[in-house]
């Protein structure tokens, strides 16, 4: 069975949160890792609906303002993977997370403002008697 690169770097990766659980368990006890690890999927879970929700207005107020929408397009992928990576069990993916979700956003851009007199028509006119 061939594994590949990316095979290997997996196995390692799960090996590796599979060793941080045990340590952990060992050091908190079963029922408080089991607690810590459903609500980190909650967690998880929370985040990517909540960036799913926001995503079109985020997206929406962008292209109206005239930017580009590669802000909150990456603004949206980075609380993805950091919510998938919360879902993951183990420490280490948490430790992975957090970055990514504790990352600041970019402020978002500013309305665009209506003019001051929007009922006035300019134009020329000619008074003809």
């Amino acid at each position: 069975m061939r594994l590949g690169f990316f095979g290997i770097i997996a196995v390692a990766f799960l090996a590796l949160e599979i060793v941080g659980i045990y340590l952990i368990g060992n050091r908190l006890g079963g029922w408080a890792t089991a607690f810590w690890l459903l609500l980190d999927g909650i967690l998880g879970v929370l985040v990517i609906r909540r960036a799913g929700a926001e995503f079109p207005t985020l997206l929406r107020d962008a292209l109206q303002s005239g930017h580009a929408p590669l802000a909150p397009l990456w603004a949206t992928g980075r609380r993805f993977l950091g919510g998938a990576l919360l879902i993951v069990p183990g420490p280490f993916s948490d430790l992975i997370a957090l970055p990514l979700l504790l990352w600041p956003s970019p402020p978002t851009p500013p309305a665009r403002r209506m003019a001051a007199h929007d009922d006035v028509i300019e134009g020329e006119f000619r008074r003809e008697e």
